[in-house]
Parts: C-alpha cells; structure tokens; sequence
C-alpha cells in the first residue's frame, strides 16, 4: 500500500511538472512570435515610409511638371488652332507631358542615388583594411538595434552614424592634431553611445505603450546631435589641416624662390 502510494504521487507530480513545462514552453513560443511579429512589423513600417519618401521625391515633381508642360503646350495649341492655323496636332502636347514625366522620373531617380552617397562622399574614408576591433563591433551593433528601434529615422541615423565612425577614424589615425573639442566628441562617442542606447532598450521594457512613444523620440535627437557635432568637428578639423597647408607653402615658398 505503501508503494502504491509513493507511486501515486510520482504520477501526480511527474504530471503537474509536464503541464508546468507545457506552460513555460508556450509562454517562451508565443514571446518569440510577438517579438518576431513586432520586427516584422518595423521593418514594413520603414520600407513603407523609406518608399514614400522616394515616390513623394520622384513622382512628385514628375508629375506636377508633366501636368504644367501639358497645360503650357495645349494652351498654345488653342491659342494656334484660335488664330486660323488647325494643323497643329491635338494629341501632340499629351505625347510630350509623358515624355517630360517619364525624363523628370529618370532625373529625379538618378538624384535619389546620388543623395544616398553624400555622405560616402563628403566625409572622410575609413581605413577599409583594418579589422574592426571589439568596440567597434559593439557600437555598430548599438547604431543597428537603434535603427530597429526608429526604423523611419534611418536615413538619419544612417548619417549620424557615418560622421561619428569618421570623426573616430580620423582621431585614431592622427590626420591632423585634433583639439581638445574634438578629443572631448570622440570620448563622448567612445564612453556613451552604446550606453545611451542600452539605457534606451532597458527603458523601452519597462514602460508602458503610452510611456515609450516619448522615449525613442528622446534617443534619436541625442544620436542625431552625437552626428551634428562630429561633422562640425570634422569640418574644423579639415579647416585647421587647409591652414597648416597654406601656412606651409607659404614658409617654403620665401625659403626656396626668395
């Protein structure tokens, strides 16, 4: 009897701890889903606004001069057809508003990929042969769960993210004696990036849906003014660097044709 017992409660208890399992696995299973869910839903929220913004750049302006030059040549077709001369062919001003769309289409897209390499362009090059290091691995995966966060401040992210990684390179590599300002911007990226995101992710799970629509706001305008100051920084820099030059050529140039 004694056995039968232990036996019975061995069932139960190997019983409850199955359903408790049971429990645990789909509680973990449907946290997975609504976090995969959430992302999902962000990165279609930032390919809808990145596709807005290139059709409200692109088709805009194309069809409002379409519109405009169609409306220019018709009038001018009335005003020929008005003054006695019919020759003039009805459907000639429609063939030419398309074809100036589809040339406004053609240069608005062209300067569409052109903007998205500004920054490339105007900013310093990164040593492109040196391996990141640890830091830098953990600040381009803060610049990235940052993005995820404000999926439709990318672009602008992007850009911020862009002029501090050069401000930092151009630091490391000693192109010019940097200042002091710009020692105190690169310590600052260096020391509380990553951490200003961080804080931001530790904030966003412990608030409230109407809590956090002010905390992501908060985070881009603080990685936003990291950017600005790294390209004042940067331009100082390069200011400072075409004065050492000038200064330079001109001590040669009373020493060598004086």
């Amino acid at each position: 009897m004694k056995y039968l017992v232990e036996l019975l409660f061995g069932i139960g208890f190997f019983g409850l701890g199955a359903i408790a399992l049971s429990f645990l696995l789909r509680f973990l299973l449907l946290a997975w889903a609504v976090r995969l869910a959430g992302r999902i839903i962000q990165s279609i929220m930032g390919f809808v606004n990145r596709l807005c913004h290139a059709l409200i750049f692109v088709l805009g302006p194309a069809v409002l001069g379409g519109f405009i030059i169609g409306v220019a040549l018709q009038s001018g077709a009335n005003l020929t057809s008005s003054s006695g001369n019919s020759s003039a062919d009805p459907t000639q001003p429609v063939l030419l508003a398309f074809l100036s769309f589809f040339v406004i289409v053609a240069f608005r897209a062209w300067q569409w990929s052109k903007r998205k390499d500004r920054t490339s362009r105007d900013l310093p090059a990164t040593n492109s042969s040196k391996l990141p290091s640890t830091k830098d691995r953990l600040m381009a995966g803060a610049w990235a769960r940052a993005m995820e966060l404000a999926p439709t401040r990318r672009d602008d992210l992007l850009d911020a993210q862009a002029a501090c990684s050069a401000l930092l390179t151009a630091v490391e590599l000693g192109e010019s004696l940097p200042d002091e300002a710009t020692i105190e911007t690169a310590t600052l990226i260096r020391d509380h990036l990553v951490a200003l995101i961080a804080s931001t992710e530790r904030h966003l799970r412990g608030e409230s849906g109407s809590q956090k629509e002010g905390t992501i706001p908060e985070m881009v305008k603080y990685l936003l003014a990291f950017g600005d100051r790294a390209r004042r920084d940067l331009l100082a820099m390069k200011a400072k660097a075409d004065t050492q030059d000038a200064t330079m050529r001109t001590h040669l140039a009373t020493k060598l044709f004086q």
